[in-house]
């Protein structure tokens, strides 16, 4: 598929437009290996419904990491059985594929300021699968972010953040509603009932005078008194904990862009 979507002899015996399963955005250097194909309940455009397929994006052949088509097996029973869908793009477009993606998430200060807190304390960071879903007319990423506690070797990875990716828009949260709320403008899901924006602002907020050196010594000492509760097992306070590092991030970060702002 990779070489034969090709149909003019000269462009086919020179290699041009031939395609190439993407770098696996969480494996490096020696250890990089090819994305592997992905289960997903999905829509291909003109389809009347969704279908649970097997798919994979690809990327043109060299060096280059934008997208060039995203490819479905249809693996419901039935008449569709193993048919294959291929959705190619324009080589005008420049959609980018899943390595620039995940640059484009670490690059985010927001998400780079959580990933950094995150990973001290005691706590590995652990990136999902890199998934990519046909939407709108358009190409949505999403990639769940889980935190496994280096203490205790037993111990589950425990989802934390969910990334999303469209266009140029990049949302980061605590579920993939909160962050699609964000690549959308919100209403991306069901709604949930509590009203968000204007009214907010109304409340004091105490990262206005929160300091950054502030914040991040209040997410430390809650990274700390997470991994504290894992080891004892009690899930309640690591609840607690968590819910006090989720503030202390978003406290940082809008108060390093309070003082950006000065």
């Amino acid at each position: 598929m990779s070489s034969y979507h090709v149909k003019n002899a000269t462009a086919f015996y020179g290699g041009q437009d031939f395609w190439r399963v993407p770098r696996d955005p969480s494996t490096f250097g020696n250890n990089a290996s090819a994305q592997p194909p992905y289960y997903l309940t999905l829509k291909m455009p003109g389809e009347k419904k969704a279908a649970f397929s097997l798919t994979t994006p690809f990327v043109p052949r060299g060096g280059r990491e934008n997208l060039a088509a995203f490819a479905t097996v249809n693996s419901d029973p039935g008449p569709d059985y193993g048919k294959i869908k291929v959705l190619q793009l324009q080589r005008s477009t420049n959609i980018a594929g899943p390595s620039q993606v995940s640059s484009n998430f670490e690059a985010k200060p927001e998400v780079a300021t959580s990933l950094s807190l995150l990973r001290q304390g005691g706590s590995n960071v652990e990136l999902g699968n890199l998934l990519t879903l046909p939407v709108g007319g358009g190409l949505l990423y999403v990639q769940p972010v889980y935190v496994r506690a280096t203490a205790n070797t037993a111990a589950y990875p425990l989802l934390q953040k969910v990334l999303v990716s469209f266009g140029d828009q990049i949302g980061y949260a605590d579920t993939v509603k909160g962050a699609l709320d964000q690549v959308f403008g919100g209403n991306a899901g069901q709604g949930s009932g509590v009203t968000t924006g204007a009214t907010n602002g109304t409340k004091s907020d105490p990262a206005v005078t929160a300091t950054v050196a502030e914040a991040l010594a209040r997410a430390k000492q809650a990274l700390s008194d997470g991994q504290a509760a894992l080891t004892k097992g009690d899930f309640t306070a690591y609840g607690k904990a968590q819910d006090a590092l989720k503030q202390a991030i978003s406290d940082a970060v809008r108060a390093e862009s309070n003082a950006a702002k000065k």
